[in-house]
């Protein structure tokens, strides 16, 4: 691969900035981008990522990749946004309904709530969307909203099966979707990101955040007000101005 070093720079600088990313080198595979993706959090977030993210959970977008399995990348340590937060519009963000966990540097859960993630994808060249690229760019991880979390060991999983996800713009429904979307539910993606994640070495800081990936399809960031409900799990809100 190319000078790695100068590209995961240029790259992280994109990221940053929320600019276009440079193009991509060709060739990189899946297993070559998660060796990088450490090096590239650690330029964005400095010494300790804020936890771990599933990508490419659904299984149509998986065999339109050619993947056996999900993607796996980190969170950046500034990501996390405030509930009603206002975020300035972004060209290539989109809005991603989940359920997110408090970790335990073991990687043992704590809690688990309602979350938000906004993901930006953006590539100059149509033929650098691959899976190798999409895992180098850290499956285009940006900012998070975590919702109310409930502590894990009293939580009603079976509830769950009976709770919508329903995503409002401007008190429109744009989205309507089941929490157990992603993974089957929190448990199966806790168990897979938790297993591929020590495969990795992708290190889990005390309290860290895992987002268990996309329910339902992800939305264009369109300005406007959002508020995603969770049922009984409580609501997130944000504007994108």
């Amino acid at each position: 691969m190319m000078s790695a070093g100068r590209f995961i720079e240029d790259l992280a600088d994109a990221i940053r900035t929320k600019s276009t990313w440079p193009e991509f080198p060709s060739g990189v595979t899946v297993t070559e981008a998660y060796s990088l993706i450490p090096q590239l959090t650690s330029l964005i977030s400095g010494e300790t990522s804020a936890g771990i993210k599933a990508g490419v959970t659904n299984a149509d977008l998986q065999a339109l990749f050619g993947l056996q399995e999900p993607l796996l990348g980190l969170l950046y340590q500034q990501s996390e946004t405030e509930n009603a937060a206002t975020l300035s519009h972004t060209a290539s963000r989109r809005i991603e309904c989940e359920l997110a966990m408090r970790l335990n540097s073991d990687g043992s859960p704590i809690s688990i709530g309602p979350a938000v993630e906004f993901v930006r994808v953006d590539f100059c060249r149509p033929e650098d969307l691959t899976p190798g690229n999409v895992a180098l760019a850290n499956l285009g991880a940006d900012q998070f909203i975590l919702g109310e979390m409930s502590a894990w060991d009293s939580f009603d999983f079976t509830a769950l099966a009976d709770i919508d996800i329903e995503l409002k713009r401007d008190g429109e429904v744009i989205l309507t979707t089941s929490p157990l979307d992603s993974f089957g539910g929190p448990k199966p993606a806790l168990d897979w990101c938790i297993s591929k994640a020590n495969s990795l070495g992708f290190a889990i800081p005390q309290g860290g955040v895992l987002l268990a990936g996309t329910n339902g399809a992800a939305m264009e960031a369109d300005p406007g007000h959002y508020e995603v409900s969770y049922g009984p799990l409580g609501t997130i809100e944000f504007t994108i101005a």
